[in-house]
């Protein structure tokens, strides 16, 4: 990341409202440049529990660094809940590679809440990734109106969305062939 590009924590602290100890992580996060000093922060927040933890995690979706994102995704899946207002808010607000992450924990709770969300997401965006995370989060929610959007993601231009939304379909519907 070079020195003139804001960190995505810095664009989170400069646009949103946080709780004071949140806020004043994502300011450490966004002044720390090297990924393995913030994964070590964001390791030693994971001991904690407090209702700020998985706040900060959320917003650090939008790090940079896919080490980073992949252990926040991990420690935010072996949540037994999800703060489904917090996933929808990320879900809503850039990087792209955010948005995947939060449709990713999305279907790994099975979140059938989060089916109108994620149906807005995938008509709002031209991102491809996103469009296949979708499908493979749809997949794993399941439902008449997931099965709706995946036939319509099954038509996408983009090959890796079409074969995500078949696997998804095959994974969502009820009906078996033997």
């Amino acid at each position: 990341m070079s020195a003139d590009t804001k960190h995505p924590a810095a664009l989170a602290v400069e646009h949103q409202v946080h709780s004071l100890i949140c806020g004043r992580f994502l300011k450490k996060l966004a002044k720390t440049t090297d990924k393995k000093r913030r994964l070590a922060i964001l390791k030693a927040c994971a001991k904690v529990r407090a209702a700020w933890v998985e706040e900060l995690f959320w917003e650090t979706l939008g790090d940079s660094c896919e080490e980073v994102r992949g252990f926040i995704v991990r420690e935010l899946a072996g949540r037994r809940t999800l703060d489904l207002g917090q996933a929808l808010s990320r879900l809503e607000r850039p990087p792209w590679y955010a948005k995947s992450a939060v449709l990713k924990l999305l279907g790994m709770h099975k979140a059938k809440e989060a089916v109108h969300e994620i149906r807005k997401a995938v008509e709002e965006t031209n991102n491809a990734d996103i469009r296949r995370s979708a499908a493979e989060a749809l997949g794993e929610i399941g439902g008449k109106e997931a099965l709706r959007i995946l036939v319509r993601l099954k038509k996408d231009p983009n090959i890796y969305v079409r074969q995500a939304a078949e696997a998804a379909i095959q994974k969502a519907s009820e009906v078996r062939f033997v």
